[in-house]
């Protein structure tokens, strides 16, 4: 039967991983529900991009800037197919062929070595002093960016 001690350390040891694992679930401090929800969404948009353009590349050998994408219907004015079923406002988003492709987010998709790349940034609007913005490219790696002087 173990010592007392050793139950003592295990128990605290315990603690500390439960409250661990707590700590790294909770959301960001002093980010408002709003903007968790509003975060989401561009993330999710930028997932429907990355697979629109995945499936462009794999049809036409190239990647496609967004008038290209939107022309041939990846993205309209009644939604995407490219959505995350996990995140269904993306699917019936109303999209469009300005640099603010949904109210409030502006997107900027460079294509680049011969369409072999892009770039995707996608900026938050409403945010002109943080400049919060989605970021991703060819690999679909999804990254999240503010101006240095704020926080994420």
């Amino acid at each position: 039967m173990p010592s007392s001690k050793l139950l003592t350390v295990l128990s605290l040891l315990s603690c500390l991983a439960l409250a661990v694992l707590v700590r790294a679930q909770k959301p960001s401090v002093g980010v408002s529900d709003r903007e968790r929800e509003r975060r989401s969404l561009a993330a999710n948009i930028t997932r429907a991009i990355n697979s629109a353009e995945a499936d462009y590349l794999r049809k036409q050998e190239t990647f496609a800037n967004w008038d290209t994408l939107f022309g041939n219907g990846y993205f309209t004015e009644n939604g995407t197919k490219w959505a995350p079923e996990s995140f269904p406002t993306v699917a019936h988003a109303m999209y469009g062929r300005d640099k603010e492709i949904v109210p409030g987010w502006k997107l900027r998709l460079n294509i680049s070595n011969n369409g072999k790349s892009y770039d995707l940034l996608l900026e938050d609007t409403s945010d002109p002093k943080c400049l919060y913005a989605i970021v991703s490219d060819e690999r679909g790696v999804i990254r999240q960016s503010k101006a240095l002087d704020c926080p994420i």
